[in-house]
């Protein structure tokens, strides 16, 4: 992949210019391999290049390799672009792309391979950041969430420092705004943001889905960048943010982070979905464990997690099974958005390397970084982060997005030592079956997981569920569907993709 992040840094010190890009793994031409498509920026001011920067599709052509398909595909989103959402939106049976730009969003509709830009309702011109596709009213087709960040115009004349150095503004320069929340009407979207309750104004980065209460339908969950994170629970097609109470909305302390990164993962398989976020330097990163009853509690420092990550500044993050021992273990992507902040501060880089902890059983997490291969010890401004198993060998892998740099395609060469099980769910209304939960059951072992979009940080993952299995070389699978249906596949065999359609 020839493709280098474009961010239109002119020494003007734009804000948009250090948040970095999106990606995300779908199989958009059927074949049964995930291709990638990455999110760029684009000129800022002046005259454009002779070549102006846009979105790029690459296509998975096995072996290891990806051709450039942009052109072909009409996928070249010239946007300022940010989070990528893939879904089947419209249940043709193939995966299109959300765009959230800096400027109007987008939707592409794939037809068979060939994308086209429509016209839908969802051309918002603030600045969007994660999105997640969800069927939020279970009227069996995808809705879409959108987190918005600041409002923030080029011609903003704010002129900031850290010390006697010209560098980028904080957020508490930038006033909040609000979320969005699209119904899907079938050929188009409505804005049902304020009539489903969501209200409040935030700096939102990362957005995760996940049914954390267990009542049958998704909630969401957005992280801000130096105000309160939201917890929005559905109540049957109307929110209601619950982080007080919860115990998501502030850290340890009662004081709000700038939260980046967001993902919802059972790591201590207890069968409900705890929540990790991404924080700013010398702030620490955040576990909360849910305990089942839609409390949570920070259990970061408890788990290892606090001392690793307060030097760091974190971004994508992802719960995954990197090891196929049957434990969902987390990893971070790091930079710094000041890029002279070495001059301010000589703890602090600009690139910084990313981090991954193996979780030992659900009671602690190992930083196990230096063991995780060379480019582990590479340092990057890292940003998005995208997990999928591109290479169809059994073990998980990552690709990392960098600010104006070329992103870092990580294989894992080592996970598939253990067995495993992936599960690619086809839904009766929608293909995607988000919402679905399902439970695997391996040498006595139970995990649960969730077929949900969004997670991480302006990026979108493997549709295929992903278990490890340790030693185990079958399994029993539970699928939970949206619409209440439950079924039970007896004895799988290990080491395969399994695809299951749910019963008519």
């Amino acid at each position: 992949m020839d493709f280098v992040h474009y961010n239109g840094f002119s020494g003007s010190y734009y804000y948009v210019e250090t948040f970095g890009a999106g990606a995300a793994f779908l199989d958009y031409d059927g074949d049964g391999r995930l291709d990638l498509y990455l999110a760029n920026g684009t000129y800022l001011t002046g005259h454009p290049p002779d070549q102006p920067p846009v979105n790029r599709l690459y296509r998975n052509a096995g072996a290891g390799t990806f051709a450039d398909v942009t052109t072909h595909s009409g996928s070249a989103d010239p946007g300022y672009g940010f989070g990528v959402a893939a879904a089947d939106y419209d249940a043709d049976g193939d995966p299109d792309l959300f765009v959230a730009n800096y400027g109007p969003n987008a939707l592409y509709r794939n037809d068979q391979g060939t994308f086209a830009k429509t016209s839908v309702g969802l051309a918002d011109p603030r600045w969007g950041s994660s999105a997640g596709f969800l069927d939020y009213d279970a009227d069996g087709d995808l809705d879409l969430f959108v987190a918005n960040y600041v409002r923030y115009a080029l011609d903003d004349e704010s002129v900031c420092q850290q010390g006697q150095v010209r560098s980028y503004c904080e957020p508490s320069v930038y006033d909040p705004t609000g979320d969005l929340l699209y119904r899907n009407d079938g050929n188009t979207f409505a804005d049902v943001t304020e009539a489903t309750g969501i209200t409040l104004r935030g700096k939102g980065l990362g957005v995760a889905l996940a049914d954390y209460d267990r009542d049958g339908d998704t909630d969401i969950y957005v992280a801000n960048d130096g105000t309160m994170n939201f917890l929005y629970a559905n109540q049957h097609s109307t929110f209601a943010e619950v982080g007080l109470i919860a115990g998501t909305r502030y850290n340890e302390h009662g004081h709000a982070d700038a939260g980046m990164g967001v993902d919802f993962g059972d790591y201590d398989r207890d069968g409900d979905a705890d929540l990790f976020v991404t924080n700013f330097a010398f702030e620490t990163n955040a576990l909360y464990r849910n305990d089942g009853q839609g409390q949570f509690a920070v259990a970061t420092q408890r788990l290892g997690l606090a001392d690793p990550s307060y030097r760091p500044l974190g971004f994508g993050t992802k719960f995954f099974d990197y090891d196929n021992d049957g434990d969902l273990d987390l990893f971070a992507a790091n930079g710094h958005v000041i890029d002279r902040i070495a001059e301010v501060d000589s703890s602090q880089t600009y690139r910084q390397p990313n981090q991954m902890f193996r979780n030992d059983a659900g009671h602690r997490f190992a930083d196990v970084s230096a063991t995780m291969g060379p480019d582990f010890q590479r340092a990057n401004a890292g940003r998005a982060t995208a997990v999928a198993d591109y290479d169809d060998d059994g073990d998980l892998d990552l690709l990392v997005t960098t600010v104006a740099a070329r992103p870092r395609l990580l294989r894992n060469d080592g996970g598939n030592a253990r067995h495993w099980l992936q599960i690619l769910l086809v839904g009766k209304l929608h293909p995607d079956a988000l919402g679905t939960r399902v439970e695997v059951v391996a040498d006595g072992v139970r995990q649960v997981q969730e077929r949900q979009s969004g997670g991480s940080y302006l990026a979108s993952h493997d549709p295929r569920l992903h278990f490890g299995l340790g030693a185990a070389t079958s399994a029993q699978v539970e699928i939970h569907w949206p619409d209440g249906t439950y079924q039970v596949l007896e004895k799988v065999a290990a080491n395969q993709v399994l695809k299951v359609a749910q019963p008519r």
